[in-house]
Order: C-alpha cells, then structure tokens, then sequence
C-alpha cells in the first residue's frame, strides 16, 4: 500500500486489500447518511480534495471529510449490497 504524503495513515485490513485487488475500477470512500462507505469510482467519484491510497495497482480515494476520522478501511465500509453478495459467493 502507497499513500500520497496528504495522506494519514489509514490502516486497511488484509480483508479489504483482497477486496480492492479483485475490483475492476478505483474506489472512492465517501461520505453517506450511513457514514463512511467505499464506492467504485463511477458511482462515486473522486474529488480534488481527496486523499489517495495505492493497493495492488488500484487507487483508493478517501473522502478529505472522513479522512481525518478513519483509523482503518474495513468491511464495515461496504455497502450492504457488496456484503450480501459477498455472503452468496459471488
């Protein structure tokens, strides 16, 4: 993992480096009424101010509102419709 000197140092648990590596696009943490949640970048995408992470060839941008927050990226961050996939398998 590479992070851009902006960036503070966000632990990303092993769970999540699999899961970033196995996605196809860059992903984005955002800010939602449900708090902190990671996107694919084409639903949520990057914004200047955003702080970037490298994991296995993928960026990770974080939201510079919730960067200040986050201690770790972890699998309370994806949205409920990538962990009902990922209880299918799929």
């Amino acid at each position: 993992m590479v992070m851009s000197e902006k960036t503070p140092p966000f632990k990303i648990t092993p769970e999540m480096e699999e899961y970033i590596r196995a996605r196809s696009t860059d992903l984005r943490v955002a800010t939602t009424c449900e708090g902190p949640l990671l996107f694919s970048i084409r639903i949520s995408p990057p914004k200047p101010t955003d702080r970037i992470l490298t994991v296995g060839g993928r960026k990770v941008y974080v939201s510079a509102v919730q960067a200040p927050y986050i201690k770790a990226i972890d699998a309370s961050m994806l949205p409920r419709c990538a962990l009902e996939k990922k209880k299918a398998g799929r």
